[in-house]
Order: structure tokens, then C-alpha cells, then sequence
């Protein structure tokens, strides 16, 4: 849970929507928009950034004085993960204009991406301190960015106990942030607040079913917790995230047997049998699970999409 990897997750890039910054229009003002997004919910897109990258820098060689459009360059270079070159650039306009706030947000970012959790840290900070209390926070995505990336960079460098805070301020913000809430279950557990824990990367796989980290997460805090059939249940919920569907089926049908209460094994057995094609067996275990847990989402998403399909 240390290395990179798990810091910047990259699971669910590829599988959800972005929503990317106008930093493409480089002669415009940067807004407070979401590279949070982009970098974290990117999917394959035409090559918008490469092309306004040779335009963004052309913009500061003809006016290498002009702060917006060197910063505009900083988020092109961060957009195609040139972290250094946007580090540079954001350093040349913090020397001139120390107080602007859109280079601690550049830099926090840049430095958290290119694995450097310490020095992303206190430019964080600063950027949050700028914009957590003005009347629109909560529609302030670099603000959620910003929180995000301090947590995970508290993560990176094993002190949980500060990730907590930012983390939490984040899903506060965006309450059906998977990626948030999965880094606040790896904060939570960090500090053997294994219930907490366990709330927050149910959260994160009741939004993303497949999310392998948080199972595996979740497994570790049960495990933690001594807790041997629900431990079972998150390494069943691996199998099913890796598509192991046999393997998530033969261990998910043991934890319900032996956990005949647990509804969210009968939920993960659903999603496992509606991926192997038995959509009967997989009514029948949300059925279950819903009668479990008349709340479970996923459960009677589940359950509407298999029953639509065996009407067909």
C-alpha cells in the first residue's frame, strides 16, 4: 500500500468519465476546475493537450512575462504528465508573485504525481488555506484535488494519522469519490480504526463493485479485526475484481453459507454469477441480499438488470 501504485491509483482511470479543464484555450485565465479529474478519471481521448502543448509554449516565448499564460503552460506540462517541466514553470512564477495561489495548486499536484509526497505537502496546504472558506468550497474541485492529494501524499510517506483530515474533507466534498474513500479506509486502517476503515471501503465498493484495491484493503482490516469468514468474503471480492470468477464463486458460496446474514457476500455472489452468464443463481442472491439489506444498491441494480435479461 506504499509504493505508487496504490498512491495514485490508477484502477479506475480507464474506466470513468473525466471531466478535464479548458486549459486547452491557452490565452485564457486558468479556472479552479479539476485536474483531480483528469488525472485520476482519464480515458483515452483524442490528443488535445499534444496539441496545445506546442501553442502553450509558443504563448510564453512571445510573452515570457505574462503569468497566466506560464501557468497555462504548467497545466499543459502537468496534463501530459511533465511533472517536472510544470514544476519549473510554476517555480518561475512563484519567484515573481509568491502569494498566487494557483502555483501551490500546480506545484502540490506535480510533486504529489511525480512522487514526491513530501514536497507536496505544504504547497497543498497553502492552496487549501486560500480557498476552504469561501462561500462556494463545496463547488470547488481543485479544492477536493488539493485535499485528495495531501491526504494520499500523507499516505505516501506512512503517516495515516494526518491523512485522515484531508481525506475526510474530501469525501465531504464529494461524497461518491471511490478513490477518496478507499485512500481514507487505507488512512483509517492505518491507525487501527478498523470500523471506520471498513465503512469507508464499503463505500468505495458500493460505487465501484471490481475495485481490487479496497477488497484487498478490506481484507487486510478484517483480517486485522480477526474477523476469518468476512476476511474471506474481501479475498472472494479480489477474485471476482481480477475476474477469477470460479475462484469468486467457490469462496464467496462458502462465506454465505457459514455467514447466512452477511448480505454483502450475497451481493458480490450476484455480481459473480451474473458475470459467468447464470443470471437465474444470480437473481436468487440478490434477491437475498436485497431482503438483507432493502438498501444495498448494488444489490437491486443488480437484481433489475439480471431480471430485465431473463425476460429477454
Amino acid at each position: 500500500m506504499e509504493n505508487l501504485k496504490k498512491l495514485f491509483s490508477d484502477t479506475h482511470q480507464l474506466t470513468r468519465i473525466i471531466i478535464l479543464l479548458a486549459v486547452v484555450l491557452v490565452l485564457a485565465v486558468i479556472s479552479f476546475g479539476g485536474y483531480y479529474y483528469y488525472d485520476r478519471f482519464y480515458t483515452s481521448q483524442p490528443n488535445a493537450a499534444d496539441v496545445s502543448l506546442e501553442a502553450a509554449e509558443q504563448a510564453v516565448r512571445d510573452d515570457p512575462q505574462n503569468a497566466d499564460k506560464r501557468l497555462s503552460l504548467a497545466e499543459v506540462y502537468m496534463v501530459n504528465r511533465r511533472f517536472d517541466d510544470a514544476i519549473a514553470q510554476a517555480l518561475q512564477v512563484q519567484q515573481a508573485d509568491p502569494n498566487d495561489v494557483r502555483v501551490d495548486f500546480i506545484l502540490g499536484v506535480s510533486y504529489a504525481l511525480s512522487n514526491k509526497p513530501q514536497d507536496a505537502i505544504e504547497p497543498l496546504q497553502k492552496f487549501i488555506d486560500s480557498q476552504k472558506d469561501s462561500d462556494m468550497a463545496g463547488l470547488n474541485r481543485r479544492l477536493v484535488s488539493a485535499y485528495y492529494y495531501q491526504g494520499s501524499s500523507y499516505l505516501a510517506i506512512n503517516q495515516p494519522e494526518n491523512a485522515v483530515a484531508p481525506l475526510e474533507e474530501a469525501v465531504t466534498l464529494n461524497s461518491t469519490d471511490a478513490d477518496a474513500l478507499y485512500k481514507l479506509g487505507l488512512a483509517y486502517e492505518g491507525i487501527k480504526e478498523y470500523d471506520q476503515a471498513l465503512i469507508a471501503l464499503e463505500r468505495a465498493t458500493a460505487f465501484v463493485p471490481d475495485f481490487t484495491e479496497a477488497y484487498d484493503a478490506m481484507a487486510s482490516t478484517y483480517e486485522a479485526m480477526g474477523l476469518k469468514d468476512e476476511t474471506n468474503y474481501a479475498r472472494g471480492m479480489v477474485a471476482y475484481s481480477k475476474k477469477d470468477y470460479d475462484a469468486a464463486r467457490a469462496t464467496l458460496t462458502e462465506v454465505t453459507q457459514a455467514l447466512p446474514t452477511f448480505s454483502s457476500a450475497f451481493t458480490g455472489l450476484g455480481l459473480t454469477y451474473e458475470a459467468l452468464g447464470d443470471l437465474q443463481s444470480a437473481k436468487a442472491a440478490y434477491q437475498q441480499a436485497t431482503t438483507l439489506n432493502p438498501n444495498d444498491f448494488t444489490a437491486s441494480t443488480g437484481l433489475q438488470r439480471v431480471e430485465a435479461g431473463l425476460k429477454k
